[in-house]
C-alpha cells in the first residue's frame, strides 16, 4: 500500500507496445537525438506546442539539471513536499528555507513575504504526500508576484494526471518565462523502470537537454501510447473515485484520522505502532516520519487493486480493533 503508482497498472496497450519495440529491436539503434518523437507526442497530449517541451530520463533527471542550472541564490519549499526537493537544492550554494503550508487557501500570504529576487520556489501540485491541490488562479498570483521581484517557480504535476478537475500551468508556462513545469509520466502510466519526465517552458532550455534524454523502447512505446492515454486517465480517475470513497469510510468508521486528497494516495495520522502492526499482516504503509515536518505516526496510503484494497481494510480493521 505504500506504491503512489497507478492502481490500474500500465495499461495493456503500452505494454503491448513495449514489447513489440522490443520485438522489432527498437534497443539495437538509439533513440532521436532530443527525444524528439516523444516531445511531439507528449506535447500533443498536453496540447501545447512541441517548441516548449523538452524530455528528460524521468522527473528527478529534469529537476536537477533545472536547479542546477538556475542556480538561485534562495530557494524555498512548502512543507511537507517530496524529499527530494530538499536533496536536490542542497547540489547549489543557496539559501534554503522550509516553509510550513498544510493546503488551505492561504498559499500566497504564507508565501508572499518570503518572495524576493533570484528567489526559487519549488512545490509539488497535486502535493506529495499530502495531496492536496492549489488552484491554477492562486498560483498564477504566485507568478506575478515572482516575475515583479525577480523569481522564479518551479512546479512539480507528476500526479496532475490522477486529478479530475486539472490546475495545470503547462499551457500557462508558455506567457511567462520565470515558470518551468515539471512532470512524470511513469506513475501515471505505472513503468517507473523506463524513466519519462518533462519540463515545460517559455525558455529555450534545449542546451541542457542531453543527448538521447531518453531510451529508445520508452521513447518508441510512449510515444504511440500517448494517443489514446486520454481514456486511460478517465479510467484512472474513475476508478481511483470509487475505491477512495471505501477507504475513506472505513477509515472513518474506524477513527483513523485522514488528510483529504484530490489523488489516489492519503496521509494518515495514528499511533506510531500502526505501520509495525500492518506489516506483520504483510501490509506495508509508507512511514512518513522522515518528510518534515512529519513525525513518527504520519503515514501514506495508497490506493491498489479493489481485492488488494479489501484484504488491507479488513487487516486494517483487525489491528484496530485488537489494538482497542
Amino acid at each position: 500500500m505504500s506504491s503512489n503508482m497507478n492502481p490500474l497498472g500500465a495499461p495493456r496497450e503500452l505494454i503491448e507496445l513495449i514489447r513489440r519495440g522490443v520485438d522489432e529491436e527498437h534497443y539495437a539503434h538509439y533513440p532521436t537525438e532530443l527525444g524528439d518523437e516523444l516531445r511531439m507526442a507528449l506535447a500533443e497530449y498536453e496540447g501545447v506546442n512541441y517548441g516548449v517541451t523538452y524530455v528528460f530520463n524521468g522527473a528527478t533527471e529534469a529537476l536537477q539539471v533545472l536547479i542546477m542550472w538556475l542556480r538561485p541564490g534562495h530557494i524555498i519549499i512548502p512543507i511537507p513536499n517530496y524529499s527530494d526537493y530538499l536533496r536536490l537544492s542542497q547540489l547549489v550554494n543557496a539559501r534554503i528555507e522550509l516553509v510550513e503550508y498544510w493546503g488551505h487557501d492561504g498559499i500566497l500570504d504564507t508565501l508572499l513575504n518570503r518572495l524576493g529576487p533570484n528567489a526559487l520556489l519549488i512545490l509539488s501540485n497535486p502535493n506529495s504526500p499530502m495531496g492536496y491541490l492549489v488552484k491554477r488562479d492562486y498560483l498564477l498570483m504566485l507568478v506575478e508576484e515572482l516575475r515583479r521581484c525577480g523569481g522564479i517557480l518551479i512546479v512539480d504535476e507528476s500526479f496532475m494526471d490522477f486529478v479530475r478537475n486539472r490546475e495545470s500551468l503547462i499551457r500557462d508556462s508558455l506567457s511567462y518565462d520565470n515558470v518551468f513545469v515539471v512532470k512524470s509520466y511513469t506513475k501515471f502510466l505505472a513503468i517507473p523502470g523506463l524513466r519519462v519526465g518533462a519540463i515545460y517552458t517559455k525558455a529555450d532550455i534545449e542546451h541542457l537537454v542531453p543527448t538521447w534524454p531518453v531510451n529508445s523502447i520508452a521513447e518508441y512505446a510512449v510515444s504511440k501510447y500517448m494517443k489514446q492515454a486520454n481514456g486511460f486517465r478517465e479510467s484512472t480517475i474513475s476508478y481511483i473515485e470509487n475505491e477512495k470513497a471505501r477507504l475513506t469510510k472505513v477509515l472513518n468508521e474506524l477513527g483513523i484520522n485522514y488528510y483529504d486528497s484530490v489523488t489516489h494516495y492519503l496521509v494518515i495520522r495514528h499511533q506510531p505502532w500502526l505501520g509495525e502492526e500492518l506489516l506483520k499482516l504483510n501490509f506495508l504503509i509508507r512511514d512518513l516520519s522522515n518528510v518534515p515536518p512529519l513525525t513518527r505516526g504520519f503515514f501514506r496510503v495508497s490506493i491498489r487493486s479493489r481485492d488488494i484494497n479489501d484484504l488491507f481494510l479488513n487487516a486494517l480493521s483487525r489491528v484496530i480493533q485488537i489494538k482497542h
